[in-house]
């Protein structure tokens, strides 16, 4: 934990931990408004005035979505090292200065370089962070706390009608600017508020009192990151995400140019159905949120794979908005429930000491299959001159992740190990703060032993 991150806890009886939610879901809300979700109501925009194929201009929410992947061990190292709130502040000025890039770009590599430093802002300021932080503060509501933050992805949604009406009635242009004006403030005075809980803090973890020593023996531990990506449960879990992504990822860039081009939408009509989806998502993070910490999150996570799978297979057979509209009813909680109960299985299975680098190596799963999802979609569209074959591989791709999520049984003999090793630790630790505080040998209460 950073020297940055040890200030005074709030004076409040509310469990701080919820203020961390909160300042960190609502980071995510910026994020997902004006980048997730937003970037694609200037899709069409950006394709037609520079006269860029849709496989050309994916291609860049591709670079977005991979290059961030790859940064996420990095920003986990980051975390791990500096904090959660000097990695949010460098994340927050990145995607400013990418938004800004994007507003005088002229050709397709300068598109690409500005979502090359959009991406590494995002990471750097993203759920990652705040997940990592949320982790520390959390146990036995861990789950629910990490899908409570989600909220702010799926609110984000929301404002993708105005940022199709800014764009409408501005120009894609000034709307970005308008956007990194919001981020920059915004932003910024949020993440004074997300920092990784101390170990000697006066509340008790979750907000509930617990036995003594408990806290440390099932939290304060951590299998090393390059021996927890060897193991079978990661592989399985990151086999499954990757194809989950593949087909999903697909879906959030291209959703909009699909209600226009098939399903005849208008922009701003078709920036509703986003607002559709992300509303409906809500449902998916906090409902797999309630259930991962009653249920193995395998089952949630399989669960919400399915979703998205029989959603997407919807979409083919969609010919009109109520149809289309259906099918993103399927897809958006399927999507919202992976988001907060990834992160809290591996937590679960690997600990929190190290999880800020683990759930890096996660997010780069995540973002892999993303990057490709995306580019497909894109490709198969310009192929085939529309959706329908690119919604059949993207909802086989989901449902063949559903077996393989159920393979990723937790590795016990490693967490066992591990938490043992924590034990001892603590032991240790708290053996060497009893003699601390114990008088000097020859002495009672501070003062010279009686002599008799």
């Amino acid at each position: 934990m950073a020297l940055s991150d040890l200030r005074p806890a709030p004076k409040s009886g509310l469990y701080e931990g919820w203020i961390v939610v909160i300042a960190a879901g609502f980071i995510v809300f910026l994020i997902s408004s004006s980048f997730l979700y937003g970037f694609g109501a200037i899709f069409t925009n950006v394709r037609d005035e520079f006269g860029w194929s849709a496989a050309a201009t994916s291609l860049a929410f591709s670079v977005r979505s991979e290059v961030g992947g790859v940064a996420s061990p990095l920003v986990g190292y980051w975390i791990d090292r500096f904090g959660p709130r000097r990695t949010l502040f460098t994340g927050i000025i990145l995607m400013v200065i990418g938004v800004l890039l994007i507003t005088v770009m002229q050709t397709l590599l300068h598109f690409y370089i500005a979502m090359f430093v959009i991406a590494i802002g995002t990471t750097a300021a993203g759920g990652q962070v705040g997940q990592s932080a949320i982790s520390t503060w959390f146990r036995r509501r861990r789950a629910r706390a990490m899908s409570f933050m989600t909220v702010g992805a799926g609110l984000g949604g929301t404002m993708v009608v105005v940022f199709s009406f800014l764009v409408d009635e501005l120009g894609w242009r000034t709307a970005l600017r308008i956007i990194a004006f919001i981020i920059l403030v915004v932003g910024l005075g949020a993440s004074n508020f997300v920092r990784s809980r101390p170990r000697d803090h006066h509340q008790p973890m979750d907000g509930i009192a617990l036995p003594a020593g408990e806290i440390a023996r099932h939290d304060d531990w951590g299998i090393p990151p390059m021996r927890a990506i060897r193991t079978r449960a990661f592989a399985f879990f990151s086999i499954a995400i990757v194809l989950a992504q593949l087909g999903s990822a697909g879906f959030i860039v291209h959703q909009i140019p699909y209600m226009e081009i098939t399903i005849g939408l208008s922009k701003t009509a078709a920036g509703a159905t986003v607002m559709v989806f992300t509303l409906v998502s809500i449902v998916g993070r906090l409902g797999f949120g309630y259930l991962g910490d009653r249920i193995d999150k395998r089952y949630c996570l399989a669960g919400a794979l399915a979703l998205m799978g029989v959603g997407e297979l919807m979409l083919v057979f969609a010919t009109n908005a109520w149809q289309a509209i259906g099918a993103v009813a399927l897809i958006a909680p399927g999507f919202g429930g992976i988001v907060p109960v990834r992160p809290a299985l591996l937590a679960d299975y690997f600990g929190t000491k190290h999880f800020g680098q683990i759930n890096g190596w996660g997010r780069l799963m995540f973002t892999t299959g993303g990057a490709v999802g995306a580019w497909l979609v894109g490709r198969i569209f310009d192929v085939t001159d529309g959706y329908t074959v690119a919604w059949l591989v993207a909802s086989l791709t989901v449902l063949a992740g559903v077996p393989i999520m159920l393979l990723a049984t937790p590795p016990t003999d490693l967490m066992r190990q591990y938490q043992d090793e924590a034990d001892v630790a603590w032991e240790a630790e708290q053996a060497a703060a009893r003699r601390a505080a114990a008088p000097p040998e020859g002495e009672v209460d501070g003062q010279p032993a009686a002599q008799s």
